[in-house]
């Protein structure tokens, strides 16, 4: 499939082995030497062997924020970082924990959350997500407040689907 979209010239947020430092997928449970292993197993067989040069790697942390450095496979391996976390508001202790790794060059994401963090607690945290998502329908619905995602998406500090330029 991955082949089929190169094809086509689509490019992919690819983010194989999610929450890698937590120990609950068996991607994590062998440790972090073991985990860069894989890591760069994977990407140069996808990239050497598959030429697969539509992917953009994103390396997703848990939100136990700790020892991200242990886990890191390096630059030349990952285009994108971020961290989940289904505690509420911004998460600008993992955002500033996912900076240290990976400096201010590479665009950092909020992988996952339960609810949406709202203008104010990302401003108030300083955290310059590159994106933020949560899971769909009851995620969206249950754990949100409609005024917030109403002020969220109709925001300036938000760019939403529809305001994305035609790239073709």
């Amino acid at each position: 499939a991955l082949l089929e979209l190169k094809e086509q010239g689509i490019p992919v947020l690819w983010r194989p082995f999610h929450e890698l430092d937590g120990a609950w997928f068996w991607w994590g449970k062998g440790g972090a030497e073991n985990f860069k292993k894989l890591w760069v197993i994977m990407y140069e067989r996808y990239t050497d062997y598959w030429e697969l040069d539509n992917l953009i790697w994103v390396l997703g942390y848990s939100g136990n924020g700790r020892n991200y450095d242990d886990w890191y496979p390096g630059d030349e391996y990952v285009d994108i970082a971020g961290a989940d976390s289904y505690n509420d508001g911004a998460n600008g202790n993992l955002y500033t924990k996912v900076c240290e790794v990976v400096g201010d060059e590479m665009p950092v994401c909020f992988h996952e959350c339960g609810r949406i963090p709202t203008v104010s607690q990302l401003e108030d945290a300083s955290a310059d997500w590159v994106w933020f998502m949560t899971w769909h329908t009851d995620h969206i619905t249950g754990h949100n407040d409609t005024d917030d995602l109403n002020e969220i998406y109709n925001s300036e500090y938000v760019i939403t689907l529809d305001e994305l330029p035609d790239l073709k």
